[in-house]
């Protein structure tokens, strides 16, 4: 866990730094230790510009958690006609942070228990995917003021008392060991989006109603290794051990036929269980995409588990039985609405007993 730092007496090392306020601009409010609990670098791809990513707070309030950070551009990427205009993939999804859009980047924000299994992920407000954030979050700055750090937050699902210490994900940042506190920041102040060191935002916890699915922002985490050759992936979920196989490899489309391709695939597996001692009962489920009906695609999915079950029962070791489930479209891992999502849909899990 990294210590608190205050900006303001170390604003020469820091790329986030206050500077000076011009003696036209109105005086600014006071705060005397702005904590620093972690930071990273945002990088632009397009022009190799970097932001800072700074994480003020990760503060439990009523009904939420309230993620408090500031992003600010290094000091030679601070001036030019697109200083407000960041991109981190060079696609067009700038950093001019808004709740216009699913794509900002502060509703991708989440507090990780890696201990615990679990994601406090933004609380979203409808099924597009905005989420309870600040209202606007540029990296422009008022040409006195160029180069600061500016404040955002965003609304988490509530983070439980015994969960101490998170890793903050923002975007493709990661922070890691960060302490899990108490109540809002304060002082607080009239401006939506203030710059560091002149105080913290207002959140409006009230706004928690707002949210669609609060249960649902709260995920389990999934650790995985994936054979890309063989297409095996290796997971572990709600403290079993599971076995995922791409159905496209394993069958052609809208079959239930093994390929060729799948007898070295079911021989892995097998040397896989094999390897682990398992004993008991194994479960064999299907899974589709959505792509045809209900009924057609829970049959497939059973036809298709009953047939890895059969590949693999004569070469796993005696006493370990197979259980073979079909479960149709009603898991997806993914969104059905891509070709890419459907295919990851599209698999057959191995479940190990415990």
């Amino acid at each position: 866990m990294k210590t608190l730092a205050t900006v303001l007496a170390t604003a020469a090392a820091l790329a986030c730094a206050v500077p000076a306020v011009a003696a036209t601009a109105p005086p600014l409010p006071s705060v005397p230790d702005v904590p620093v609990l972690g930071q990273a670098w945002i990088g632009n791809v397009t022009d190799q510009r970097l932001a800072v990513l700074s994480v003020h707070g990760v503060r439990r309030v009523e009904g939420a958690t309230v993620l408090y950070y500031s992003l600010g551009l290094r000091s030679e990427d601070r001036s030019g006609a697109d200083a407000a205009f960041f991109s981190s993939y060079g696609n067009g999804n700038y950093y001019a942070l808004n709740q216009n859009g699913s794509s900002g980047l502060q509703c991708t924000a989440a507090a990780i228990d890696v201990s615990g299994g679990l994601a406090y992920s933004a609380l979203k407000t409808d099924e597009v995917g905005r989420c309870i954030s600040t209202n606007n979050l540029e990296l422009e700055a008022p040409r006195d003021q160029l180069g600061r750090a500016t404040v955002g937050w965003v609304l988490l699902a509530p983070v439980p008392q015994d969960v101490t210490t998170v890793d903050v994900l923002v975007g493709s940042s990661l922070v890691q060991g960060v302490p899990v506190e108490d109540g809002a920041l304060e002082p607080t102040v009239a401006e939506p989006a203030p710059a560091v060191g002149t105080g913290w935002p207002t959140v409006d916890t009230s706004r928690v109603a707002e949210a669609v699915d609060p249960e649902g922002a709260v995920f389990d985490l999934r650790s995985q290794v994936q054979d890309v050759k063989k297409k095996v992936t290796q997971a572990k979920r709600d403290g079993r051990e599971e076995l995922e196989l791409d159905a496209s490899v394993l069958f052609a489309t809208d079959k239930a036929t093994l390929t060729k391709a799948a007898t070295g695939i079911i021989a892995e597996v097998a040397k896989q269980i094999t390897a682990a001692g398992s004993t008991g009962t194994i479960t064999v489920t299907g899974h589709t995409d959505s792509n045809a009906g209900e009924a057609y695609n829970l049959d497939l999915s059973k036809r298709r588990a009953a047939a890895v079950a059969k590949a693999l029962a004569p070469r796993i070791p005696e006493g370990i039985r197979i259980t073979p489930v079909g479960k149709g479209e009603s898991e997806p891992i993914a969104d059905n609405g891509s070709a890419e999502g459907r295919a990851l849909n599209r698999r057959v899990t191995i479940t190990l007993p415990q």
